[in-house]
């Protein structure tokens, strides 16, 4: 009987031995990547990066892209992700909520680390200025966005809007 049990511990070692080795040339890193206008063309801007990260690791990376910019924060523990690009109202949410660090900042081609607004309007309108806009229905893109949503939201405000 005890030859039974030394061969089963000894089989259980080996297995889990096995099992140990074959997930850490599993692992992989998961990083999330907020949703754009086109998610194809921005995986296929991602993957360059993903592979240099894999190289230079040793490690998987895999990219998923978030099904909604605002999300990001309950996906990033949902989904058990590793990392992500955050955007700037993400990003402060996710150091107050998640207690991460930020490792980089994205540069411009440019050098710049900043981006730009617009506001938009038919040719026809009759809008020259902000102060045209009183009254008017607005549309803004994501609520969790900063240069999107909460900047224009100060300006218009400020403006009287």
């Amino acid at each position: 009987m005890m030859r039974f049990i030394a061969i089963a511990a000894l089989l259980c070692l080996i297995l889990s031995t096995q099992t140990l080795r074959a997930q850490a040339e599993e692992r992989e890193l998961l990083i999330g990547l907020i949703p754009e206008q086109n998610i194809f063309k921005q995986i296929e801007r991602y993957k360059p990066l993903a592979g240099y990260l894999s190289e230079k690791t040793g490690i998987r990376v895999r990219l998923t892209i978030l099904s909604r910019y605002g999300d990001i924060i309950d996906r990033f523990v949902q989904r058990g992700l590793d990392g992500a690009f955050f955007g700037d109202l993400t990003g402060a949410l996710a150091i107050e909520k998640l207690d991460i660090e930020p490792l980089v900042r994205p540069v411009n081609l440019d050098g710049s680390t900043y981006s730009y607004g617009y506001i938009i309007v038919r040719k026809d309108s009759g809008i020259k200025t902000v102060a045209d806009m009183q009254g008017k229905v607005l549309a803004f893109v994501d609520r969790a966005t900063v240069t999107g949503y909460l900047f224009p939201l100060s300006y218009f405000r400020s403006h009287g809007v």
